[in-house]
């Protein structure tokens, strides 16, 4: 019997088994309920912490040679970009997205054998939805690592391994990349259709974050209208930004000590990150992207600190009380309105994007210092919104696959990075913008390599 090496799930929020024998719930607890699926998928460590390498290859940052010599080889090759980066053991980067994937999958497979009645439709529905949503997730978290960026050349190229089912003999194959974005865009549009309007938490995906995670799949894949159309369905079921000018204290203004009290956010998810972004702020914040920002523009000091010699990164939407480094990847409103803005521009329809960007800017620059921008054709309007979207959702895991889409679009963005002396680039449609599938499942499940 063949099986994927990660499998591993979470039966409640506080005890971890692992789902490696043929039948995964043997010699467990067996869920008798709804409310047993319900605390599977509210296990947050198991089902939101998606791969932090999508930040760490990214341009956001950089690191001093002192900073990188430390780190293991694995981290120190995708640094630079090496030819023969990979994650050589087992690792999150990989690991993690099954989990919540195996999970879903459980879920998915038990809920036919729990009896479903009138009074309880709705929470059977609910979780279902939800179960589809993690899953979902999960796959675009993936791809944007492991596949090629979606195009129509691309289509029929590898994609990731989709995992439907927790039968854990399952066959174990590589789709290819339509058939990947298939699937995630399926399994969102019929979580959108169970999912409860409002939950308890943001934890849970209610049906704005649906609507939002189809918005960015489809910006993922460049298919403008439709992006458009799932962006403004998000935005229907919940369009509050957080004003910045309200942040306390004035004087040195900080995001949310808990991230649930965030308005923006529609749901919450966070990445594994590496020590660089943690309290030792090693990771130093680019220079042109720092300078950036307008002195009247809160985002330079809610996102940012100084230590002295340099800029360091601590505006995270998942910040615990200012200890917490985590990268924020979920949902809010704030991606999604940039999300609309910039297919509005694309479509030709720059005063509407306009709206959009102003809207987000308004609340975010410090009160009566904010002219509305105004853009002299679609074109300037499209910069203007590609220009603040950086800004905004930098360090958002997000940047990587915007590089991606970008590059598909002509705009030759090309990653230079020096360590030691050495500059590394990664020019762009590299193959590297791919990276390596992790070697200890290509040589336990016998998956095929990405191309290099």
């Amino acid at each position: 019997m063949v099986w994927l090496f990660f499998l591993s799930v979470v039966v409640t929020g506080s005890s971890c088994k692992k789902y490696l024998d043929k039948k995964p719930i043997q010699n467990l607890i067996v869920p008798s309920s709804l409310s047993d699926l319900q605390a599977l998928l509210d296990n947050q460590n198991g089902n939101s912490l998606a791969p932090g390498i999508t930040e760490f290859v990214a341009d956001n940052y950089y690191l001093t040679t002192a900073a990188w010599s430390p780190l293991n080889i694995d981290l120190r090759k995708n640094y630079t970009w090496d030819n023969d980066a990979r994650i050589t053991n087992v690792n999150s980067v990989w690991s993690n997205p099954y989990t919540a994937i195996y999970n879903a999958n459980f879920v998915l497979d038990y809920l036919p054998k729990i009896t479903k009645n009138d009074y309880d439709a709705g929470t059977y529905n609910n979780i279902k939805g939800m179960a589809l949503f993690y899953r979902a997730y999960m796959f675009h978290q993936l791809a944007q690592l492991f596949c090629a960026p979606y195009s129509t050349s691309t289509a029929g190229s590898p994609g990731i391994v989709l995992r439907t089912t927790a039968e854990t003999d399952a066959p174990i194959n590589r789709s290819t990349v339509q058939q990947t974005y298939d699937q995630i865009i399926s399994d969102l549009k019929t979580a959108a259709d169970l999912l409860l309007t409002s939950q308890t938490f943001t934890t849970r995906p209610g049906k704005a974050a649906a609507y939002g995670e189809l918005a960015r799949v489809y910006l993922s894949m460049r298919d403008y209208a439709n992006a458009e159309v799932y962006a403004n369905n998000a935005l229907t079921v919940n369009n509050t930004l957080l004003d910045y000018n309200a942040l306390t204290p004035v004087g040195n203004p900080v995001l949310p000590a808990n991230p649930i009290n965030n308005p923006e956010i529609l749901f919450i998810s966070r990445t594994d990150i590496p020590g660089v972004y943690s309290a030792s702020h090693e990771a130093i914040v680019d220079t042109t992207l720092y300078r950036s920002y307008n002195a009247n523009d809160l985002r330079k000091t809610v996102f940012f600190g100084s230590n002295g010699n340099n800029n360091y990164w601590k505006g995270s939407y998942y910040t615990f009380g200012g200890t917490d480094y985590s990268i924020f990847d979920g949902l809010a409103t704030d991606e999604i309105y940039l999300i609309r803005a910039e297919c509005r521009a694309r479509k030709g329809d720059a005063n509407a994007a306009m709206d959009d960007l102003n809207t987000l800017l308004r609340n975010r620059w410090k009160t009566g210092a904010f002219t509305n921008l105004v853009a002299i054709d679609a074109n300037d309007a499209l910069t203007q919104v590609l220009n603040e979207r950086r800004k905004e959702l930098a360090f958002r895991g997000l940047r990587w696959s915007d590089l991606r889409r970008l590059n598909l679009e002509g705009a030759n963005i090309s990653l230079t990075r020096v360590v030691n002396g050495t500059t590394y680039t990664l020019p762009a449609n590299d193959l590297r913008w791919t990276l390596l599938i992790p070697d200890l499942e290509i040589n336990r499940s016998g998956i095929a390599q990405n191309p290099r």
